[in-house]
């Protein structure tokens, strides 16, 4: 004989007492009317958010490019630009990341340094050539690197805090210095902004092991400023073509301020700072004026939600990349990954719909490297007898581009391929909106913004009808 289960779901209202009165039955069907009628208030509350929730315009954009192209930067841009007070309140959560990006840069010119002048410290074959192209460590640089050791332990300290572990290092790159990655979804900001209540004590450790490192740091401030512009550090450095001040994260021309011990991240440190998230994200930015008319936008970052119905896609393309190669296949040219990566998203027909934004990014890096003599010719062969220099223009004035500070020689060349490669891959007519940009320059990128939110609204307007 089969039994029936019992429901686990209690009734409501409950069943009367057997032996209830009529003074106790009245007053019990009075309150559970109390309790209905309070019910039916928070349904209908309810219900009416979830009806304004469906009338409120929701821009959703999907950001794409190779690593370092400039990605995340572009995203706070969003956040600085929409929701300022919130960009505000977050920005203390970015001080770990801004001092390790600094620990890290230092860290690794001791390593270079170490590399560079070992088995020549105490011997006297030290030849002219050699001198030459990267000087003589000199006694007092020595007591730099020794002064400067702890700063290992805060890098370690620093890891931990950030992804939870004190092993996350790259390889030592002759080339380049290090990254910190943190896998997406892990909210690490939440974390650092004490958002974990019950993990409080392991918030202590990290409080406690924070102000460790900012006294350390703010004990090395003015050693880490005399190691970044040390003749030898400099001249060592250029000999190996290595340029800290192109790469992203790079904070050493402001150790001294940064290391202050009640140092407080400026907007410009926050869009300066370097972190890599692996795997795809998305992030809503809820707009705080009161007058936006697209007040939540999503912006799902690299390609894991192509398949999301998006307003617009915003591919960026690195043009300071030019001289350099792939991080995971030193055979292939950045420039040249950059057009194989548009080619294939202009060539989506998921995306056949959408409109493209595409941002020449990283302006002021290449106009660094024309002018320190890089040749742009010798990388890009297609680009001869022409001038390798840059014009300046009109500041923010010229009719064609006007949201850059410089007009570039080399640029109209470029974006005629990016624009011919849209125009022969696309699966159906459509346009494409081109921007120089230097994304982190807020200003400039702030008016690039404001025109990507005049179009987004044109086509939200029209899905509604109303155009």
């Amino acid at each position: 004989m089969l039994v029936p289960r019992k429901s686990s779901v209690p009734q409501w209202p409950p069943a009367p007492p057997h032996d209830e009165t009529d003074d106790q039955r009245k007053e019990r069907l009075k309150k559970e009317a109390e309790a209905k009628r309070k019910s039916d208030q928070i349904d209908r509350v309810l219900g009416a958010e979830r009806e304004r929730q469906k009338k409120v315009a929701k821009a959703k954009i999907l950001l794409l490019g190779q690593a370092e192209s400039g990605k995340s930067t572009v995203l706070k841009n969003f956040e600085l630009h929409f929701a300022p007070k919130a960009f505000e309140a977050e920005a203390e959560v970015w001080r770990p990341v801004i001092h390790l990006n600094l620990v890290r840069s230092v860290n690794f010119i001791l390593n270079f340094l170490a590399g560079r002048f070992s088995g020549l410290r105490d011997s006297a074959l030290v030849t002219q050539e050699h001198q030459h192209a990267y000087g003589t460590m000199t006694a007092e640089l020595r007591k730099l690197c020794i002064r400067l050791a702890p700063l290992r332990q805060v890098e370690e300290s620093l890891c931990k805090t950030l992804s939870g572990s004190s092993d996350n290092r790259q390889g030592y790159n002759p080339a380049k210095a290090p990254e910190v990655s943190i896998p997406s979804g892990s909210g690490w900001k939440k974390t650092l902004a004490g958002g974990r209540s019950e993990e409080s004590n392991v918030s202590r450790v990290g409080a406690s092991d924070d102000g460790r490192n900012r006294r350390i740091l703010a004990a090395c401030g003015e050693d880490i400023a005399r190691l970044w512009n040390d003749p030898t550090v400099q001249q060592s450095l250029r000999s190996a073509d290595i340029a800290l001040e192109e790469q992203p994260g790079f904070f050493l021309d402001q150790a001294e301020r940064i290391t202050e011990e009640e140092y407080k991240p400026k907007p410009e440190d926050v869009l300066k700072a370097r972190v890599i998230t692996t795997g795809p994200e998305e992030h809503v930015i809820r707009a705080e004026a009161a007058n936006e008319n697209a007040r939540e936008w999503t912006i799902y970052d690299i390609g894991g939600h192509r398949s999301q119905r998006v307003n617009i896609v915003i591919f960026l393309a690195p043009m300071s990349g030019f001289n350099q190669v792939l991080a995971e296949d030193e055979s292939v040219n950045r420039l040249t990954d950059s057009l194989r990566l548009w080619q294939e998203i202009c060539s989506n027909k998921i995306l056949a719909s959408v409109e493209f934004v595409i941002f020449l990014n990283k302006l002021d890096i290449l106009e660094s490297k024309l002018k320190s003599g890089v040749q742009f010719s010798q990388f890009v062969t297609s680009y001869v007898d022409k001038p390798n220099e840059t014009k300046p223009v009109a500041r923010c004035g010229s009719p064609k581009w006007p949201f850059c500070a410089v007009s570039f020689i080399i640029i109209p060349d470029l974006l005629d391929v990016f624009v011919g490669i849209h125009q022969q891959h696309s699966p159906k007519r459509r346009k494409v909106h081109p921007h120089l940009t230097c994304a982190v320059d807020t200003r400039a990128t702030s008016t690039v913004i404001t025109r990507i939110r005049e179009m987004i609204l044109v086509k939200l307007l029209a899905t509604t009808n109303i155009l």
